[in-house]
């Protein structure tokens, strides 16, 4: 398997069609780009470049490999950015009982067990790092700098005590839980995550 390196050697060529001017962005000497590509081509088996007008052009076959290097980078860096652990630390959440029990905190269990370096506690509106609430859905636009994460929808179910069930039947409604973090914890990492996982 190619090493992400000598992908990236490759992919700087391709970029600045010159050995000489790969090596100066890789910061590398000009003969180990040369090494690198030698190794790429003698693996794959084909010439990936050729001198045209002066510049070093991919071939037929260099274009072809092109494709799959850059998806192999990007694959690379997904998985460099999935099982990346993240920086110990308690996240203070204000929410609901009923939001934290039935929606916040399955989820946060499971995020926990898949990141057991964060951890989770109920806190204060004004002492939290992320706030989540509840907004009908058919109301006025938000009138805070939130994020609608999901839809949620509550119906009312009447007993035999309230006597006439017509009047309360099928009292559904439709609400948004609203994603707040504070401003220094939305630039982390973290915020990203968890937003993406309870998203999903």
């Amino acid at each position: 398997m190619l090493e992400d390196f000598r992908l990236n050697v490759f992919m700087e060529v391709a970029r600045h069609k010159s050995f000489t001017r790969a090596a100066a962005a890789l910061g590398i000497s000009q003969p180990a780009v040369s090494q690198n590509i030698a190794e790429i081509e003698k693996g794959l088996g084909v010439k990936c470049f050729e001198r045209l007008h002066g510049e070093t052009v991919l071939t037929a076959e260099g274009e072809v490999f092109k494709k799959y290097a850059e998806k192999m980078l990007a694959l690379a860096a997904e998985s460099e950015n999935i099982f990346s652990r993240l920086q110990s630390a308690t996240v203070r959440i204000s929410a609901s009982e009923e939001l934290y029990e039935y929606f916040v905190g399955p989820s946060l269990e499971t995020f926990a067990r898949i990141h057991p370096e964060i951890t989770f506690e109920r806190s204060l509106f004004g002492d939290a790092d992320l706030t989540l609430q509840l907004k009908p859905s058919t109301g006025s636009p938000y009138d805070i700098p939130a994020e609608s994460i999901a839809r949620i929808r509550m119906s009312v179910f009447p007993t035999p005590k309230m006597g006439d069930l017509s009047a309360t039947h099928d009292k559904t409604s439709y609400f948004d839980v609203l994603f707040q973090p504070t401003q220094a914890f939305a630039c982390t990492k973290l915020c990203r995550l968890l937003k993406e996982f309870l998203i999903s």
